[in-house]
């Protein structure tokens, strides 16, 4: 019976140790980095703007960019009701409602993305009460490191209520 209770630990100790080098060496892939090791952390920075696309003005065979300040906008619902939107609403995470100001990318620029896209995702499928946005739109700015800037569009399509039949 001991040895059998040996080998079982045995067995153990290799499985967790082998699942312990899979997650290190995987931890390139993951946008985190969690579970590498980095002796220097990373020193990037991001600024991130939000806009709306809604139906132009000449009707609805096209979308026009309305830039969103603050996180905030106004919108009107299905009935016509008037709305203030905010994204704060729905992330309480101080660190992803920063809007048009460069802040420090915490822990890692690439991180820093994935979170925003998230973020963004979840703003996308809960507009409840705007029936006018059709798409949102964040344009992060990295620059890693203190090096060039480079911007990622990220365009999310709004999973909210359609405008009633005959338009407002």
């Amino acid at each position: 019976m001991a040895g059998v209770v040996s080998h079982a630990r045995s067995a153990f100790a290799i499985a967790f140790i082998a699942a312990q080098v899979a997650l290190v060496v995987t931890a390139g892939r993951r946008p985190d980095g969690a579970f590498g090791f980095r002796m220097f952390n990373e020193s990037s920075t991001i600024q991130v703007s939000l806009t709306r696309e809604v139906i132009a003005p000449g009707g609805p065979a096209g979308l026009t960019r309305v830039p969103v300040t603050a996180g905030e906008w106004h919108a009107h619902d299905v009935h016509g009701v008037a709305h203030t939107i905010a994204w704060r609403d729905r992330v309480r995470r101080p660190e992803l409602s920063v809007f048009d100001v460069e802040i420090s990318a915490a822990y890692g620029a690439n991180a820093q993305v994935a979170r925003w896209t998230a973020a963004l995702d979840d703003v996308a499928s809960h507009l409840d009460h705007d029936a006018e946005t059709r798409r949102l739109v964040l344009d992060i700015t990295v620059r890693r490191n203190g090096g060039e800037p480079e911007t990622i569009t990220v365009v999310r399509d709004v999973r909210g209520p359609t405008a009633p039949a005959g338009g407002s």
